[in-house]
């Protein structure tokens, strides 16, 4: 799909990968709106988009609340001039999670935002894309939706979750002329590490190759891509392993 003049909405764009992705579809001749909680960082970003894109636009909004998904959706189609031909659903949460005392409270705070929040705005933009027989959705999960990491059940669940439905979507949306994509990041530079549980002390890599992954995606169609792409095999093998239930052995015969 050409990305060119075209109104692209990104979640989750105040910092780290949605950022990164905001700023690249700017570069690539997107119209860009952006949306995430925290309105001050949204200006911040929004005016790095105008660099290439002077429209881009910043609407702050709670993913989770499927009214403000709606309305968000509706103000980027009328601030812009025409409806969101490009949906990137980035927002996401990975607080520390308490698997044993809190599993209701985690999986119910995950899953609102990492989960129902891109059904929540694909939902809102779907119809039209199908009417107009154009349009890509790409649903940011992660590679803790196929290998499970320490801490963050839930986490890992909402994104697999994600995945799960947007591969559904491909089969039902086949021949409409609308895209849909996942791309599943492997450790990136973001605020999301270093807190609780959720510490990674391996190589992170900068969330402009997300940025960058996501303009492919879009531009030539695909279907499911992981960044970096190694991390791809890591996913794959992880069937084969069943470690993490031996690290998992360890962690309570230690206490």
């Amino acid at each position: 799909m050409k990305i060119t003049g075209k109104v692209a909405l990104v979640t989750g764009a105040s910092s780290g990968i949605g950022a990164a992705t905001a700023v690249e579809l700017a570069r690539a001749g997107a119209l860009v709106a952006v949306m995430a909680r925290r309105a001050d960082r949204l200006e911040e970003v929004v005016e790095k988009c105008r660099r290439w894109s002077p429209p881009s636009v910043a609407l702050p909004g709670d993913v989770s609340d499927r009214a403000t998904c709606e309305r968000v959706v509706a103000e980027a189609a009328s601030r812009l001039g025409s409806p969101v031909a490009v949906l990137v659903n980035n927002a996401g949460v990975s607080p520390g999670e308490d698997p044993i005392n809190h599993t209701v409270e985690d999986a119910e705070a995950l899953m609102a935002i990492n989960f129902f929040g891109p059904v929540y705005l694909t939902g809102a933009v779907l119809p039209g894309m199908v009417q107009r027989r154009e349009g890509s959705i790409v649903n940011v999960t992660s590679v803790s939706g196929y290998v499970p990491a320490p801490g963050e059940p839930a986490y890992g669940a909402s994104k697999a979750a994600l995945s799960r439905w947007s591969h559904g979507l491909v089969i039902d949306l086949a021949g409409s002329g609308v895209h849909v994509g996942v791309l599943s990041p492997g450790p990136i530079d973001t605020e999301i590490w270093g807190h609780g549980t959720n510490e990674y002390r391996g190589k992170l890599y900068p969330p402009e190759i997300v940025g960058r992954g996501v303009v492919r995606m879009i531009e030539r169609g695909e279907t499911h891509v992981t960044v970096p792409r190694h991390y791809g095999a890591v996913s794959a093998m992880y069937p084969l392993l069943g470690r993490p239930m031996r690290w998992g052995l360890r962690k309570y015969a230690n206490r």
